[in-house]
């Protein structure tokens, strides 16, 4: 329990005044990913309020670059816009955070023990401070077998779809975006509540393959290809 603890402690040190919802006064319908070829391919052209799965082959499907543009995004809207990212393994590279454009000195990354994942999840979006919370759902090849699931056994956490629920709910009052990163992978009894769940692979080197495999309205289509734009254009 201490990395819930310690988290408790860096919010309430933070505080209310540094780490607030930053919005305009009329906050999009949806989130805008400064990626125009992307949000075509997308349902309602950007990436909806609650929680979006992005499925693809763990590393290797541009689902960090995705939830990278959305947090990129989020703070170029707002110059106080604070977002969070949950990385148990550590795996998230800051160069290339940087090169997307991301503000570090506005980004909570919390390297959380998987056990805890879904009560941190929760609490983290629940507080309110991020406009975008992204979390790294399964472990990379090699991890413990033991970690492979981010909703460990009965008394211990929750099923996929009831953290699913619990996050969207934690959401709906601030209007928060929680980006859940799957492992395409890994084979799933059923589909996760989600709002929308992209499915998404790297054809090459210069394209994304994006397909709506879920949309909370019951849209889905055919997969697109988009062009790969992982960093940002930067002003100046």
């Amino acid at each position: 329990m201490a990395a819930v603890h310690e988290l408790n402690a860096l919010l309430e040190q933070l505080g209310p005044g540094k780490l607030r919802l930053a919005r305009a006064e009329e906050p999009p319908r949806v989130r805008p990913l400064d990626w125009p070829e992307l949000e075509a391919a997308l349902p309602d052209g950007g990436l909806p309020r609650g929680v979006v799965e992005l499925s693809a082959p763990h590393a290797l499907g541009g689902a960090t670059s995705v939830a990278l543009a959305a947090v990129h995004a989020a703070q170029a809207r707002a110059s106080g816009a604070w977002c969070a990212w949950i990385d148990p393994e550590a795996t998230l590279h800051a160069p290339g955070v940087v090169a997307a454009g991301v503000a570090l000195a506005r980004l909570l990354v919390v390297r959380a023990p998987r056990a805890l994942l879904g009560k941190i999840a929760v609490k983290l979006v629940a507080s309110g401070a991020f406009e975008v919370v992204v979390v790294d759902v399964d472990p990379p090849a090699g991890a413990a077998a033991a970690a492979a699931s981010p909703a460990p056994r009965r008394g211990k956490g929750w099923a996929p779809e009831l953290l699913v629920r619990k996050l969207a709910l934690a959401a709906e009052p601030t209007g928060a975006t929680v980006l859940l990163l799957t492992d395409a992978s890994r084979p799933r009894a059923a589909p996760w509540p989600v709002a929308l769940r992209l499915e998404l692979s790297r054809p090459d080197a210069r394209s994304l393959r994006v397909g709506v495999a879920k949309d909370r309205r019951g849209r889905v289509g055919l997969a697109r290809t988009v062009p790969f734009r992982p960093v940002a254009r930067l002003a100046g």
